[in-house]
């Protein structure tokens, strides 16, 4: 099966989103079906399992199902991996204290990263989107999700005085989830409160106005 031909910085088709209140229950059903049959490939066999005819068969429904619920592979993993319970930050969630947005931020990462289940998909999403346009599309989706937050948190702390006019967002947001990535990957360490508070406190140390 060919990969879906996404231009650059495209994001999963609308058909992952929840559908309404007045769709066909069968549908609906339907769906949930393919959404729960994906999940348990992905968490079994990783992402490479994830597409529309092992979903098809392991849902119990035809492919032209899938295809009508999801057209393209990278809409049906990115709603498994929605399913599975990946935790991404929201805008309404920004209170304007940078501490604690900042911590809000990072304790989505960090849920995800104590929970087993999910750091081995945020892992295997991140080998396989090396070498797989569709997994890569997925993994660049959520992080878009990501870097949005975090780009309005830490603007709001330039405009009050808290960080450096020239902060890094890039360099910024690699460091902090980059700490609780190898953290949690390469040493097994506890992805603790109290870690987290380190990342925080260094960033704001590391790009405090000078």
């Amino acid at each position: 099966m060919t990969q879906p031909n996404h231009e650059p910085g495209a994001q999963p088709s609308v058909e992952t989103q929840v559908p309404a209140g007045d769709v066909d229950p069968r549908v609906e059903r339907s769906r949930t079906s393919v959404v729960s049959a994906a999940a348990q490939l992905l968490l079994d066999n990783g992402p490479d399992a994830i597409t529309h005819a092992r979903v098809a068969a392991a849902a119990g429904v035809s492919r032209t199902t899938v295809y009508k619920h999801f057209p393209e592979r990278s809409d049906l993993l990115f709603v498994t991996a929605e399913a599975i319970g990946k935790n991404v930050p929201n805008h309404n969630d920004i209170t304007g204290d940078l501490r604690t947005d900042l911590r809000m931020f990072l304790d989505h990462l960090a849920s995800d990263l104590r929970d087993p289940v999910r750091t081995r998909i945020i892992a295997m999403m991140m080998e396989r989107g090396l070498h797989d346009d569709a997994v890569a599309l997925v993994r660049n989706t959520f992080m878009q999700k990501f870097r949005v937050v975090y780009t309005a948190i830490t603007s709001a702390g330039v405009a009050r005085g808290e960080l450096s006019a020239d902060v890094d967002v890039e360099l910024g947001l690699a460091s902090m989830a980059g700490s609780l990535i190898y953290a949690r990957l390469l040493t097994h360490r506890p992805i603790d409160d109290a870690l987290v508070g380190r990342v925080i406190d260094n960033f704001i140390r590391t790009n405090a106005p000078r």
